[in-house]
């Protein structure tokens, strides 16, 4: 009888695992909500939105194909090699879930069900009023369909003191055609506009890089904390410098990208200066025709002990590999970063979640390699042709740069994606509520924040918090509310039960489908 009964069970439990299938509204749209749709909204640079089940449903198979090669989400650094803070990773059983909900049919499920999605209000994600924003000219690409469009646009700042620079967030002015901007501080401020030939990659001599915008790049802010404050310095008679690369095939569209710099106090105490530079670079190589090429660079005995905030590698469409190490006196390896699959199109800053402490002695090194065979299905030449350094996306580049500031003793014990909104906070001021059928208070708040609203009858809600990027920071309730007066309460703490970092967030809420949202501040 107890085997009869045994049997039963487990069929039942078969039969269940074979039935629940899995939907959007149930299982799928939070990961992509968490993952996918920073770019992946109607106004993000991604060619389609994941915002709603009909876009998901028909570009299923594509998404599958993507997912399961590891295309999607974009990020190309070797998680077990170095950890950075902004990881876009799938876990496993987030990779599992999309693509057997694509093998099963891409089912909808409940729409009340699906869960409050992100907010993408606009193009500033940073809070407030920047202090100084540059914008370039109007300026029409000029990319034709064999070559690309580089150019340098110099503009003076007019500073009459020196300005200590604690977030920099740089807003293409139109993101279908704009693939990298670099913001560059020309100290003397003699540089000049280069925009006739097209191939200023950018601009050499006595600058500075500062920042840059690749598509899904977040904003530049520089740690801080009660202690100290760190970031980049800008002077009297300095120019700004924006390199632009707009892509073949963008002839005839306009752009006109700014950048918005954000001060600390002139009074701020122990600050401490950050430089960016391509430390390791090697323009002295050749790439034959029909060979993969070893291509490397290395910066020897570095001066005085330094703290390493992030790396940024750079090459073109012949890129294979790329890594970053370094070696200290007594042999000590540091990783920095490896991208086993370069792809052109992904690159960026990467910031450590903590400072890399590089002692005075070591060795930093790149190693590369740069596949020219037809077999590459990037090479921009049918047949291969041989490659040499250059600013045309058909040339080659081999460039590791890094940010860096001299090392005080603890600095890499500190957990730099925990400090870099602390000194952002003096840009939130009090709210109007927008929203008159949902009153939050007080906002801004330091320990908890209400969220009150009515209801007509039995609903269901969900109610999320998101972060600027649209990830998912907290989720308060996702269930059926009886009719009446409600009041959801967040403390201040995020989804692993630590708390969330000052900044600014969203509150997203779902009534039966029905949209609310709203933008908090966390002190």
């Amino acid at each position: 009888m107890k085997k009869i009964l045994l049997a039963g069970l487990f069929f039942n439990l078969l039969t269940f695992s074979v039935n629940a299938q899995l939907t959007w509204s149930e299982d799928v749209a939070e990961i992509f909500y968490n993952n996918c749709t920073e770019c992946h909204n109607p106004s993000g640079v991604a060619p389609f939105s994941l915002m709603e089940y009909g876009p998901a449903y028909d570009y299923r198979a594509l998404i599958k194909t993507y997912v399961e090669v590891g295309l999607m989400p974009p990020w190309k650094a070797d998680t077990t090699f170095q950890h950075y803070f902004g990881e876009r990773i799938l876990t496993e059983y987030e990779r599992n879930t999309i693509i057997n909900w694509a093998n099963d049919g891409a089912l909808e499920g409940p729409p009340e069900m699906a869960p409050a999605p992100p907010v993408y209000t606009g193009e500033q994600k940073l809070p407030g009023i920047p202090d100084m924003t540059i914008e370039m000219p109007r300026y029409m690409s000029k990319a034709t369909d064999l070559h690309d469009d580089y150019i340098c646009i110099s503009i003076p700042v007019d500073l009459l003191e020196e300005k200590k620079i604690k977030a920099i967030e740089i807003i293409p002015g139109n993101r279908s055609i704009l693939h990298h901007c670099l913001i560059y501080n020309d100290f003397e401020g003699e540089y000049e506009t280069d925009s006739i030939g097209g191939d200023c990659g950018g601009p050499t001599g006595d600058v500075v890089l500062m920042a840059g915008y690749t598509p899904g790049a977040s904003p530049t802010i520089f740690p801080s904390s009660d202690d100290f404050a760190s970031g980049m310095l800008l002077q009297p008679g300095a120019n700004i410098v924006f390199a632009m690369h707009y892509p073949h095939g963008s002839y005839g569209e306009y752009d006109q990208t700014k950048v918005n710099f954000y001060y600390y106090h002139d009074e701020i105490e122990d600050f401490r200066p950050i430089i960016a530079a391509p430390v390791v670079s090697n323009w002295d190589f050749t790439l034959p025709a029909n060979e993969m090429t070893p291509v490397d660079g290395a910066f020897m005995d570095v001066p005085v002990d330094i703290s390493v905030l992030s790396v940024f590698p750079h090459m073109h469409l012949l890129g294979k590999s790329i890594e970053a190490f370094a070696l200290t006196p007594s042999a000590e390896m540091i990783p920095f970063i490896r991208i086993p699959h370069w792809d052109f199109d992904w690159q960026d800053f990467y910031w450590f979640r903590y400072m890399q402490h590089v002692p005075e002695g070591s060795d930093i090194y790149g190693n590369g390699v740069f596949d020219n065979t037809a077999g590459n299905i990037h090479n921009p030449s049918d047949p291969p042709v041989d490659v040499n350094p250059g600013f045309n996306t058909t040339d080659e580049m081999f460039l590791i740069y890094f940010h860096i500031m001299a090392y005080q003793e603890g600095d890499e014990l500190i957990n730099v994606d925990s400090l870099n909104t602390i000194y952002l906070s003096n840009q939130y001021n009090d709210f109007p509520e927008l929203n008159t059928e949902i009153k939050v208070f007080p906002n801004p708040f330091n320990d908890a924040i209400n969220i009150n609203f009515d209801l007509n009858e039995n609903s269901f809600v969900s109610l999320f918090i998101y972060d600027l990027n649209g990830k998912v920071v907290k989720r308060l309730t996702h269930q059926e509310l009886v009719a009446g007066k409600q009041e959801i309460v967040w403390d201040g703490t995020n989804t692993e039960s630590g708390i969330a970092k000052t900044g600014i967030y969203f509150y997203s809420m779902l009534i039966d489908g029905k949209p609310h949202n709203g933008r908090i501040v966390k002190l």
